[in-house]
């Protein structure tokens, strides 16, 4: 019996089929559960409210007929009365206020038997408390078909033996009765574990079995605080309130009737779920350094009900339980972390758990995060910059630094003379630089500063930077006409430092005058070849170490008319489209003439280049115009082009249909005239008229026009229409789906444009709807069709579906009811797909010899070790299903005596109950069930086998109508 069930009550199941007498072994009385805060097994035993000399524990198992969902039930007797139903709920479900249910609740029911007390009653109908009212007004009242009695008192011997002499004496009918009669009062207690917050209210529920020769009481004992609230016939809910005990002992459901007394306890669990989680800050930490990380859970109960996770990222760093301590606590879990690299940026994260499972809920909390910070600066900056620079001038400067992390948190500052510059800062590789402009204003010697720093890590390179203030020489040169005289002067302004030493210098580089005076002169006579010469003016100036020089020159202009020569402005000339061209028409003079060229009267421009058009084509007269004269000239220009490739002359996209005669052509423009060309990877289309298309055809096409100024490329995609086609590789012919398993018929066809594919089952109109789970009514034949505008394409498509074992059953013929020495035979039958191969589980013996295909297995003259448990096993690969028989072998003549009395009375009573039954058919139609007949099936399964500690066997019937 489960221990979930709490303190049992007396309960009757409803009836249906008819019931055998058996005496079966009675087990052991069970010891009495602690309570812990885990949940035990449900096989875990019951404490019984009062001693007993003999039990018979039976279970049952219910299913809720509306289908909600599923639970296991146990049903027991004590003193020949039923104990009520003990519920254990499967997950998702949830508990009842109050067991056993009320009147009107209905169920479907196993058969239970196998008791040396009680009755056991079994089928279908309403479950309701009931205290020991004669069985027949039971019997009219819920619908009972049958029932099965507990023969005899104490120890019962062997299931598979004759009844002891008292059950050979008394009538079955009689024995279970009494049975019936000697109900034993018990009291349940819902939950087993309440759980509650402190400070907080819990209730209780209080049930108790029938009473019903006294009028009970029930009430609940506890050193808390609490509130009667809700109550039913058989049960009264009790409300903890203002629960501030830490411990409290467990509270005690208590129930009396008559001189009966029953207990049950129910356990309560206060708790605190923690008032806040905190992880302490961590500082910046260089790398291969060590930091605590501690985290701070204030106030939480139960301190053994308590986890504490540190993680960096999603990598768990320690995880800490606790022992069990007085009332609430606050606790702090620390890890030593030693950081890397890669630790940077990761959250550091800490998360409590209160888990109060199974009874209660589990509770979750957690700190903010807390992100690492690691960095490493390991070399000092180096700093480039120039040494000398002049005042005004700009110059650049960088500051480079190796090894830096994190990277993005690198901070440069640079700074000259006490100013801040701004700096732009790049990454390659490990290395990151900070660059500059310096732009100093005033002269001297000045100090620039690179300052690094990464997180706590702050390292400076300091350079001398020579600022000084140096103005450009100046060259004077008087313009003169041929024959004249002319005078050349080179002068240096103020300098500082004013250490300025100046040369005049020719074209070849030779010095014509130098000094450190602050002007140099130098005379001559111009001639018509010397328009144009140059002289330069050299500075020097001595700067820290070294030596900065400046440079000025000039040209001689010696005055002349206007020149234009066929080297300087051809007559002919070829431009190419799309470049830029100017009409340039070079002429000598001096003073310098102004050229202008014009076209049909409108003045074009021979200084901006223009992008050049076809229509630039053309003759141009060009005049050279100074002071002195003017000189004329023609210049013809003559435009060519690169080839083109248009929409107009060759279509990008194009359509043709299987069988239809193409050629692939395009028509190109361009100076000279361009050759045009189409290929693909394949190779060149037919040529020559054309030919038919074929689906080969479809691609994408690469035309280009070609001349000696380039060539243009265009692409060209044609497209193949042609009717639908079904192969075997996109819709293959047979498919093979398990059952169960999700499905789909997809069938893919060929065709352009794609064509849409349609499939419908072969002779069902009324085929399976659309399931994401394969069932077997998905085999079959389908057809599927793709349509597109040139046509359609039919293909057949076969579905198998393959299942697991279902349906096992087994015959044991002639019957399940062996005589000693007779044959007998258990034939297996299962469905499945493949077809299942068969395993047997029996008691071990001799005489047995199976069948060619295992389905059967044969007895040769039965014996004593041939009674027992016939199992099958169907298996397939997908699955395996089991179904059990249980085979009797009577010893003695005897035993067939008392069997046939036995039968006899029984089938007097199932007569008088198949009239009730009969007359109750309209309102409770659910068959008529024999229970001999389920024995002798693969309904029939075997529940629990008797040990060594001498418990009876308990065997469950799946009844099935007759």
């Amino acid at each position: 019996m489960g221990k979930r069930g709490g303190a049992m009550g007396t309960v009757l199941g409803t009836g249906g089929a008819m019931g055998l007498l058996l005496g079966l072994r009675s087990p052991k009385p069970p010891s009495s559960p602690k309570l812990a805060s885990s949940p035990e097994p449900a096989s875990s035993p019951e404490p019984a409210s009062s001693p007993a000399p003999e039990r018979c524990p039976q279970r049952l198992s219910v299913v809720p007929k509306a289908g909600a969902g599923s639970s296991s039930r146990q049903r027991g007797c004590e003193h020949g009365a039923w104990r009520s139903l003990a519920p254990s709920l499967a997950p998702g479900m949830t508990p009842a206020p109050a067991w056993p249910p009320r009147h009107g609740t209905a169920w479907h029911g196993s058969a239970c038997f196998g008791s040396s007390t009680g009755i056991t009653a079994t089928g279908t109908g309403t479950s309701t408390v009931l205290g020991t009212a004669p069985w027949a007004a039971w019997a009219r009242r819920f619908g009972i078909a049958a029932l099965r009695g507990c023969v005899g008192r104490g120890e019962s011997p062997d299931p598979m033996a004759p009844p002891r002499p008292a059950a050979r004496l008394l009538p079955p009918l009689i024995l279970a009765l009494a049975g019936a009669a000697r109900g034993t009062f018990t009291v349940r207690a819902w939950p087993q574990v309440a759980v509650v917050p402190f400070g907080g209210s819990v209730a209780i529920n209080c049930s108790h079995s029938a009473c019903p020769d006294h009028e009970p009481t029930l009430g609940l004992e506890t050193s808390l605080t609490k509130n009667a609230t809700e109550a039913g016939s058989s049960w009264q809910k009790f409300v903890l309130v203002n629960v501030s005990e830490w411990n409290p002992q467990p509270a005690l459901c208590y129930a009396t009737c008559g001189e009966q007394r029953a207990t049950a306890p129910a356990a309560v669990l206060v708790y605190r779920v923690p008032e806040r989680v905190v992880l302490e800050p961590v500082p910046a930490v260089a790398v291969g350094e060590s930091r605590n990380l501690t985290c701070r859970v204030a106030e939480v109960a139960p301190l053994a009900n308590l986890t504490v996770t540190l993680r960096r990222g999603g990598e768990t760093l320690r995880t800490q339980n606790f022992g069990a301590a007085a009332g609430s606590a606050s606790v702090a879990v620390s890890h030593l972390l030693t950081v890397g690299p890669g630790d940077h940026g990761q959250d550091v994260t800490c998360h409590a758990e209160l888990s109060l499972r199974p009874h209660g809920p589990l509770f979750a909390r957690a700190a903010v995060p807390v992100k690492l910070v690691v960095y490493a600066l390991p070399e000092p900056p180096q700093l480039e910059a120039p040494a000398r620079l002049e005042a005004g001038a700009t110059a650049n400067a960088s500051c480079r630094v190796v090894g830096a992390f994190p990277a993005e948190d690198a901070h440069f500052s640079l700074v000259l003379d006490g100013r801040s510059l701004d700096v732009a800062v790049t990454e390659g590789g490990d290395t990151l630089t900070a660059s500059t402009r310096l732009s100093p204003r005033t002269a001297g010697l000045q100090e620039l500063n690179c300052t690094v720093t990464v997180g706590a890590a702050a390292r400076t390179a300091r350079a001398q930077l020579h600022v000084y203030r140096f103005p450009a020489p100046v060259l004077e040169l008087s313009p003169v006409p041929a024959g004249g005289e002319v005078t050349v002067t080179c002068r240096a302004p103020a300098a500082e430092p004013p250490a300025v030493r100046l040369q005049l210098r020719d074209a070849d580089g030779g010095v014509l005058a130098e000094g450190p005076q602050p002007q140099l002169e130098l005379r001559l006579v111009a001639q018509r070849e010397d328009d144009g010469r140059w002289f330069g003016c050299r500075a020097s100036l001595a700067v820290g170490d070294g030596t900065v020089t400046k440079d000025t020159e000039a040209r001689l202009a010696v005055l002349y008319m206007p020149e234009m020569e066929a080297s300087s402005c051809p007559s002919n000339r070829t431009w190419l489209q799309g470049t830029r061209e100017a009409l340039s028409c070079g002429a000598t003079g001096n003073p310098a003439p102004t050229v202008t060229c014009t076209r049909n009267g409108a003045t074009v421009s021979t200084q901006r280049p223009e992008l050049v058009t076809r229509s630039h084509a053309g003759t141009y007269l060009c005049n050279a115009t100074n002071s002195l004269g003017t000189r004329s000239r023609l210049v013809t220009v003559h435009v060519e082009y690169e080839p083109s490739l248009t929409e107009s002359g060759c279509p990008a996209h194009r359509t043709w249909v299987e069988g239809e005669r193409r050629e692939l052509a395009c028509r190109a423009e361009g100076d000279p005239a361009p050759s045009t060309r189409c290929t693909r990877d394949e190779g060149p289309p037919g040529t020559g008229g054309g030919r038919a298309v074929s689906r080969s055809d479809a691609g994408r096409y690469t035309c280009r026009a070609t001349n000696k100024h380039g060539s243009a490329l265009r692409s060209v995609y044609v497209s193949v229409e042609y009717e639908p086609s079904i192969g075997e590789a996109g819709c293959p012919a047979r498919r093979l789906w398990v059952e169960g398993t999700a499905a789909e018929l997809g069938c893919n066809a060929s065709g352009n444009p794609l064509p849409h594919v349609a499939c419908a089952k072969l002779g069902d109109p009324h085929a399976p709807p659309a399931s994401p789970n394969v069932t077997r009514a998905h085999a079959g034949t389908y057809q599927c069709r793709a349509t597109n505008a040139h046509g359609s394409a039919l293909r057949n498509i076969t579905i198998t579906v393959e299942y697991s074992p279902v349906a096992v059953s087994l015959r044991v013929v002639p019957s399940a009811n062996v005589s000693r020495g007779a044959s007998f035979s258990v034939e297996c039958r299962a469905e499945g797909l493949p077809a299942p191969t068969f395993g047997w589980a029996l008691p071990p013996a001799p005489n047995l010899r199976f069948g060619a295909d295992n389905r059967s297995v044969a007895v040769a003259r039965a014996a004593a070790a041939n009674r027992g448990v016939y199992t099958c096993t169907a298996s397939n690969r997908h699955g395996r299903r089991a179904g059990s028989v249980v085979v009797r072998v009577d010893e003695s003549r005897l035993a067939l005596l008392v069997s046939l009395g036995v039968l006899g009375a029984v089938t007097v009573l199932g007569l008088a109950a198949a009239g009730i039954y009969y007359l109750k058919t309209t309102a409770c139609k659910k068959g008529e069930y024999n229970v001999r007949d389920a024995e002798g099936t693969s309904e029939g399964a075997r529940l629990h086998r008797g040990d060594a500690g001498g418990r009876g066997e308990v065997f469950g019937i799946q009844l099935t109508p007759t």
